[in-house]
């Protein structure tokens, strides 16, 4: 029924040929009903690339600068390969070969070709040779040299490629031979149009204006006029006269000599033309009518009449926004559409984290996402949302409550009693079922998570401050050499501050996740009146614990700043910047970064101050003989941990691998441990 009605439909919509009289409705293709196109007949179009570049690129500043300014903007943009998780797979065969597509071109140079083709013609094509079912190369062809062939046959797209050699010989090669990349004509679904054809009246307009205002220069610029005599002339009077004007007073050496011509000659000046009156302010209405075709801002063409600072950061950002990055995700479709099948279940994207037009807004996105963290948002919600691309981390799908650091629905702990199958075992003290094993690991990191924005909340007014230090501290610095004395002098000057909060994030962590253990074996927080023990997170042990890892915390994390601060002085030395100009690329650097190394901070601390408050509550318990690990039981869990899982030793010694619990050695750890009074 759905064949038939196309069938129908195309019958009515097709051109018919001259003395034609029916349709074979049986070779039909239902395709058809799209384009008004003869079957089996090449698509050609009057804007070949040779053309566009001689009368538009070549010719008209303005067409010039316009493609240019887009083939810079997107040219730049990195092409990255991602897995079906969305992460990036460095080193995949497809990337390398969008980085160096074949021996004579570098990716950069492709991506030029394909966007300069498709802003002058709207059309481009690559043709990639293939082997083993994999690209090996990828070639940019000239669109002039390839036209579509439609298909007659029913379900068939094209029947081919119309390829014309250097000789002007014709051949028809496979539809698959080439990659096309299109910008949409919506009378012809084979073959594109660019934004030159849209502009291309205004674009003859101006080159008149031009060639129209380059004749008057070399006619003196004087305006039209005639000389007329008090008598009638004879033939010879009259072209003597002519050749006098043309030999002596039209040549560019003897333009400012004075006219003298025959007795009772007189000038009469003629009246301006419209387009001669009007020459600069129609040239500057032309500029604008081709910014708009290209869709960019007349800024990036010269027209600087309403331009500020701030004018000029908006119109990089729309460049962007409106042009830049619409193209990329046209080209990125096709590619996914041809070659991303060839290597299973890949992405081919693009990345714009390091384009500066674009990163004020993730600086916004940052804000806008701790907004919403703090209402209760789980963050794959808010990464998804916001297309901020982080990847995904264990917890990210669960939302918390600020006050109480709890998943939000999650139980209580009189629930937990009830339900959870770590306490049904610990009637006997002893975890040894997977399930209970899995139910332990999955408490303990859950609340490990919800301090992880706790903490970062608390550590990013640090790196602010330390920011603010940094900045005020290179004011009125004249020579460069002392730049890096400066840097490190203000990062240490925030040790106090940083031992400060780092001891109070220790001691809060200590007595939360110790508190936990002691509840397991019958004691209490030190705020408890009903237990047979009491835990006590400033133990002795416990406060030679902070003041230990806490200082030798704080001398990572400002180490690891000065490094950082070293390379963007570095950079911006090698740049030739001023010294202001260096505080304001560390003062973005902290901007931009401060979220994440919190996050980092957050993490690394929350991991190891868990790990030693529970083993301190446990042997504050008196309790405990034996101490398991158990690891997340994922794909993530690094090869020596997994070694570890189920390794039961006796509490007061170390695990094969040196450590006394999880997270002792070792950064980001996810593991946990059990503990066993028998």
């Amino acid at each position: 029924m759905l064949n038939e009605l196309r069938s129908r439909i195309a019958i009515a919509l097709l051109p018919k040929k001259n003395g034609e009289k029916a349709v074979n409705t049986a070779a039909l293709n239902p395709f058809q009903i799209l384009s008004l196109q003869y079957a089996g007949v090449p698509v050609y179009t009057d804007m070949t690339v040779r053309k566009a570049t001689r009368e538009g690129y070549k010719i008209s500043v303005y067409v010039y600068r316009a493609v240019r300014t887009i083939i810079q903007a997107s040219s730049a943009v990195p092409w990255v390969i991602l897995d079906s998780k969305g992460e990036k797979i460095e080193g995949h065969p497809l990337a390398k070969v969008l980085r160096n597509p074949n021996p004579e071109f570098a990716g950069q140079d492709l991506i030029e070709f394909l966007i300069a083709h498709l802003e002058l013609t709207g059309n481009a094509l690559w043709q990639p040779i293939i082997v083993g079912k994999q690209v090996k190369e990828l070639w940019t062809v000239m669109p002039d040299l390839v036209k579509p062939i439609p298909s007659d046959v029913p379900g068939e797209w094209l029947k081919g490629w119309q390829v014309t050699s250097a000789d002007g010989s014709q051949r028809t090669v496979p539809q698959s031979q080439f990659i096309h990349f299109m910008m949409v004509d919506p009378g012809n679904p084979y073959w594109g149009m660019g934004p030159l054809q849209a502009a291309a009246r205004t674009i003859d307009t101006d080159n008149e204006a031009q060639d129209t205002q380059k004749i008057s220069m070399q006619n003196r610029g004087v305006t039209d006029g005639v000389f007329t005599h008090e008598t009638p002339l004879t033939p010879e009077q009259f072209e003597e006269s002519r050749r006098q004007i043309k030999e002596y007073f039209l040549a560019k050496s003897r333009r400012r000599e004075p006219w003298v011509l025959g007795a009772g000659a007189k000038w009469n000046q003629m009246s301006l033309t419209a387009i001669e009156m009007d020459y600069i302010a129609s040239r500057l209405h032309n500029k604008r009518d081709i910014a708009g075709a290209f869709g960019i801002s007349p800024i990036f063409l010269g027209d600087l009449e309403q331009s500020s600072y701030n004018n000029m950061m908006e119109a990089r950002k729309a460049l962007y926004e409106d042009v830049v990055i619409p193209l990329l995700d046209d080209i990125k479709s096709t590619l996914n559409l041809r070659l991303a099948p060839m290597y299973g279940d890949i992405t081919i994207s693009y990345d714009t984290s390091k384009v500066a037009a674009l990163r004020e807004d993730f600086t916004k996105k940052v804000e806008q996402a701790r907004s919403l963290w703090a209402m209760g948002v789980p963050f794959d919600q808010i990464n998804e949302r916001l297309e901020m691309g982080f990847n995904e981390f264990t917890g990210w799908d669960l939302s918390y409550r600020p006050l109480t650091l709890l998943p939000a629905g999650a139980p209580i702990k009189s629930d937990y009693v009830k339900t959870d199958p770590w306490f049904k075992e610990l009637e006997e003290r002893a975890v040894d079922t997977e399930e209970a094993k899995a139910a332990q690991w999955k408490r303990i990191d859950r609340r490990r998570v919800a301090w992880w924005g706790v903490v970062s909340g608390k550590v990013v007014p640090l790196y602010e401050a330390e920011a603010k230090a940094i900045e005020k501290a290179l004011k009125g610095v004249k020579a460069q050499a002392d730049l890096e004395k400066v840097i490190n002098g203000a990062i240490d000057g925030m040790a106090p501050e940083w031992e400060k909060m780092m001891t109070a994030i220790l001691g809060a962590l200590i007595e939360d996740f110790g508190a936990v253990i002691a509840e397991d074996f019958g004691g209490k927080s030190s705020g408890g009146s009903e237990a047979k023990w009491v835990f006590d997170p400033m133990s002795l042990a416990a406060v030679a614990w902070m003041k230990k890892n806490g200082a030798a915390d704080v001398k990572s994390i400002l180490d690891t700043d000065k490094a950082a601060m070293r390379a963007v002085l570095v950079a911006g030395q090698e740049e030739g910047l001023s010294t202001a100009q260096i505080a304001k690329n560390i003062r973005k650097f902290y901007t931009d970064q401060s979220p994440y190394k919190a996050m980092r901070v957050a993490r690394t601390e929350t991991s190891h101050a868990a790990g030693f408050g529970q083993r301190e509550a446990a042997k504050q318990s008196g309790v405990v003989k034996t101490h398991t690990w158990i690891t997340s039981r994922d794909d993530r869990v690094r090869d020596s941990h997994a070694a570890l899982e189920g390794e039961t030793v006796p509490f007061d010694k170390s695990y094969s691998d040196g450590s006394m619990y999880p997270g002792e050695q070792d950064i980001n750890c996810r593991c946990v441990e059990s503990y066993g009074t028998r």
